[in-house]
């Protein structure tokens, strides 16, 4: 199934918001949350690479109940392979998520972060115009 066009559609059938699935890149075994793919917002020009997580429902250790809250990913970001995304959160406008993160907080537009959990790793430069 093509990554590009085709599997964002079919995400997006299945209750993904994706802004434009022409303009989207859905690696193989990417995962969306089956419970609330609705609290699941891809913006146009993201690209999610193979075998990535994205969860949108989470257990509260101290109350033992599971909550919900959305995953926003903006435009033109990058969601490197098996990166898990397991907490509300919203990956900013050109960021790049390095492979094999587990992201748990807000990522800014246009930085670099890695690692479990992700951590800034550099500001990238970008033109506004």
């Amino acid at each position: 199934m093509p990554s590009r066009g085709f599997r964002p559609w079919v995400v997006k059938q299945a209750g993904v918001s994706i802004l434009n699935h022409r303009k989207t890149f859905i690696g193989e075994n990417v995962t969306f949350d089956t419970n609330f793919p609705e609290d699941i917002v891809i913006e146009e020009g993201v690209r999610i690479t193979i075998g990535s997580i994205l969860v949108s429902h989470f257990l509260d250790t101290k109350l033992g109940t599971y909550y919900r809250g959305k995953i926003i990913i903006k435009r033109n970001a990058y969601v490197g392979a098996g990166t898990i995304i397991c907490k509300p959160v919203v990956i900013g406008e050109g960021a790049i998520v390095g492979a094999g993160s587990v992201v748990v907080c807000d990522i800014p537009p246009y930085q670099v972060w890695a690692g479990n959990p992700a951590r800034f790793v550099k500001q990238l430069c970008h033109d506004n115009n």
